[in-house]
């Protein structure tokens, strides 16, 4: 069975050009489509273009109406330390203000803080406050996430 969805009316629809990960100025390369549709089948793109049948095979229910919309590929985080205690707001005034990480240290804040709070977290909320942050990462346009 083939499963299928179909993201259509698109203002624009913006992917790098080729089929393999791009690095370095080769990112810059991108193919843009005006007012077209992307065709997925089994969590694939197997079609860009504008093909009116396509309605057809998708379900309603599987039909997104991207109309006046811009679709992107998702974004990357490769690096995020997701897993932890507490949060240090505070310290981004602080480090705007112009205060070392020493200084910082001296208020109570920095990693020593961290490593307390996470130590004193449960299991539960630990998964908790990691779970919300993906969440917003997600809102975000964040698709993946390589966690420490």
């Amino acid at each position: 069975m083939i499963d299928r969805l179909l993201i259509k009316n698109a203002a624009q629809i913006v992917t790098p050009e080729g089929k393999t990960a791009r690095r370095g100025r080769d990112m810059k390369k991108l193919k843009i489509y005006e007012n077209q549709s992307i065709l997925i089948e089994n969590g694939k793109i197997r079609s860009i273009g504008s093909q009116p049948d396509w309605e057809k095979l998708v379900p309603a229910d599987k039909q997104i109406d991207a109309r006046g919309k811009a679709v992107l590929p998702g974004f990357v985080d490769s690096h995020t330390h997701l897993v932890f205690g507490g949060y240090r707001p505070d310290e981004f005034l602080w480090r705007m203000e112009g205060m070392s990480y020493m200084e910082i240290m001296e208020r109570g804040g920095g990693i020593l803080n961290t490593m307390k709070a996470t130590r004193e977290a449960s299991e539960e909320e630990l998964v908790d406050h990691s779970m919300d942050f993906l969440k917003k990462m997600l809102a975000m346009g964040v698709t993946t996430v390589e966690a420490k």
